[in-house]
């Protein structure tokens, strides 16, 4: 690629000697393709051609190839990936979503061939760059893809709703609460992932008083959320629900029946439990019931309340979950940059990662704390950043990255002098 960028460029100067923007053209493209991957028009679908880098420590050029190899094959992988998902589920950044998947590059990669490698200086660290073309397992890959956007666009979800029915309160994570245990049954019976109810009700033993609080008035920073989160979930569906028995079931004409009816009306609420917390989907349903006896009518609306719930949160979730995972909010904090060196960072994370929009709320060298645009979790864009770090970001000469933490919305990393 390098020489015939050099072929390139010679020719123009002997021919526009004096047309600087063809000269810059030249560069846009060699800029253009010497990073990621590209497919060419006369190879198969499944092979693409990926350049790899990577910086060459204490003069060991053996270990950089490889390193720069397993970073072509991570470029390829990421191509293909992103195509299938953005294809499959209608979002705008498959690679990103992808994410979980870079992890078993090799296993993709059938074959591959060197094209070229060069040498290079990134400031004074020595790097290693391949152009490498990649031969990937196409049914594999694409059964990989699809087992990943059925769990990614499943999250695991929590379920807390508080019940009064005959004016009798049912709190949330009680054993006999009909509306909680039903509207979880329903959500499982559609596929959901819903985290089990006794991991539930062992949190709510250590703080009892959570049971009682009002569920349409949590805000950020509520201790229920932080239930949910502990729990494991990615979601939480808050919910409040009572019943009203209503007058009996009169037929037409007049004639009474034996019938007794109730109504179970209530609102819910789906919280993210990642990034900032979005609430991204609400609404309020009412659920009939009618039985001989007033009490199994209103343990039948109760029910129907449930059902109706669930089916409108399952297409809520389905409908938005993608969405939300493509404009997440990540918060980044580090230290150990001056703020030179912040800077580059900064313009190296938009253009080696997918970070789409950086918030500097802080830039000290004591403690920096950015907020990110990024599509996907905390723990995505954690392992990415370790992916990538080693791909020409302008901290390398000086500096070793580690990553420090990383949970609910916020990473923390650390620089440190080599």
């Amino acid at each position: 690629m390098a020489n015939l960028q050099g072929e390139l460029l010679s020719m123009l100067k002997r021919s526009y000697p004096s047309n600087p923007l063809a000269l810059v053209f030249v560069l846009l493209i060699g800029c253009t393709t010497s990073a990621g991957a590209e497919k060419t028009g006369n190879l198969p679908e499944n092979v693409v051609t990926a350049m790899g880098e990577a910086p060459i420590y204490q003069g060991d050029l053996a270990l950089a190839r490889n390193k720069a190899l397993k970073d072509a094959k991570l470029n390829a992988i990421r191509k293909l990936v992103g195509e299938q998902i953005t294809q499959k589920s209608g979002v705008s950044d498959g690679q990103s979503l992808g994410s979980k998947l870079y992890s078993k590059t090799d296993s993709f990669v059938k074959k591959y061939d060197i094209l070229s490698e060069e040498t290079w200086k990134l400031d004074t660290q020595d790097m290693i760059r391949l152009n490498v073309r990649c031969e990937v397992e196409p049914t594999k890959l694409s059964t990989a893809v699809d087992a990943l956007l059925d769990d990614v666009g499943n999250p695991r979800i929590a379920v807390l709703v508080q019940s009064t029915i005959n004016g009798k309160s049912y709190p949330i994570g009680s054993s006999t609460n009909i509306a909680e245990a039903e509207l979880i049954e329903k959500l499982r019976n559609k596929g959901n992932k819903v985290v089990d109810s006794s991991q539930l009700t062992a949190l709510l033993k250590k703080n009892p008083a959570l049971a009682k609080l009002d569920l349409t008035s949590v805000e950020e920073g509520s201790p229920l959320l932080q239930l949910a989160q502990d729990s494991g979930a990615e979601v939480l569906i808050l919910g409040s629900v009572s019943t009203v028995d209503q007058k009996p079931i009169v037929l037409p004409g007049g004639k009474k029946t034996d019938f007794l009816s109730s109504a179970a009306t209530g609102p819910y609420r789906i919280i993210q439990l990642w990034g900032d917390g979005k609430i991204f989907g609400s609404g309020s349903h009412e659920g009939r019931g009618a039985d001989i006896t007033q009490e199994v009518s209103r343990e039948q609306a109760t029910k129907d309340w449930s059902k109706l719930v669930s089916e409108k949160v399952a297409k809520q979730i389905k409908d938005e979950w993608f969405k939300l995972t493509e404009e997440n909010t990540v918060i980044l904090k580090f230290k150990g940059l001056e703020l030179e060196d912040a800077i580059n960072f900064k313009n190296d994370l938009t253009e080696y990662t997918s970070v789409k929009q950086i918030n500097d709320r802080k830039t000290q060298e004591n403690g920096s704390e950015w907020e990110l645009t990024y599509p996907g979790k905390e723990s995505m864009f954690a392992e990415e950043l370790m992916y990538k770090k080693d791909s020409s970001f302008r901290f390398l000469a000086k500096k070793v990255l580690s990553i420090k933490a990383s949970k609910r919305g916020v990473v923390e990393a650390e620089f440190k002098n080599k």
